[in-house]
Parts: C-alpha cells; structure tokens; sequence
C-alpha cells in the first residue's frame, strides 16, 4: 500500500487543513481550535457536569482541564460546585462566552458549510455512516 493510501495520514490531511481554516478565523476571538469546540458544546448544553462534558466532546479528563484551564484564565467558562454535591464540578459560560455565542456559532456553520458544500447529498450520507464505521469503540 502506497502512503498516500493510508486512512490516517488521508484523515490527518484533511484535519490539518480543516483546522488551519478554523485557525484563521478563530485569531481574532484569541482562542485556540480545541477551546472553541468546548464552547460551542457548551452553547448546546451549559451548565454541565464535567464529567458529562468529557463524553460530549470525546475528551479524556485530563485533556479537557488543560482546556478548561486556558478559557476560565481566559473568561470564557468557570467551574461551578453545587452545595448538595461539592464534589462534582459543572461547566458553566461567563458572559464574555455568551456575548461571543452569535460571532462562534456564525464561524461554526460557515466552516461547516464550506466543507459540507463540497459534498453531495448523497456523498454526505455516505460521508456521515463511513466516520460511524471508523470510530473506535471500547468494545474494539
């Protein structure tokens, strides 16, 4: 098999190039690939535990605290324990995240959009159910 063959480096290509354009877009808000899809989840579901939000964005725990740590030194997100359980932490949006949500939403969809709409419809089916197949599993 050729190298230009391999899944991985075809994936890792891609990858590189989506987050290159993310990168481009995201200088001006002044955070980091990664950190922008913790808050777009959070702007899906805020107020989470954390622990829920490290199986949202597939992240171990102690990937996501390194993340976690830069946007609440950043005044994006803070961590929030309920007096009737201090042990758990929940993930919550400050107001500077929440004046942002509209401008990162945007940035989310367009980017989306511009690699979306070099598929098909039936290519994105497709697209959707080969990613399901590749995913690994616990049980793999």
């Amino acid at each position: 098999m050729l190298f230009q063959d391999c899944i991985c480096f075809s994936l890792g290509k891609v990858s590189r190039q989506m987050a290159k354009v993310y990168r481009d877009r995201l200088i001006q808000y002044g955070i980091s690939q990664p950190q922008f899809f913790l808050l777009i989840a959070l702007y899906e579901e805020d107020d989470i535990l954390i622990t829920r939000l490290s199986e949202k964005v597939a992240l171990d725990k102690s990937t996501l605290t390194g993340i976690l740590d830069r946007l609440e030194r950043g005044g994006f997100v803070k961590r929030v324990s309920r007096p009737e359980n201090r042990r758990s932490l929940y993930i919550c949006l400050t107001v500077k995240a929440q004046t942002l949500r509209n401008d990162l939403t945007q940035v989310y969809n367009e980017t989306n959009q511009l690699f979306f709409s070099r598929l098909s419809e039936h290519e994105r089916g497709v697209f959707d159910e080969v990613m399901r197949k590749l995913e690994v599993t616990s049980d793999d």
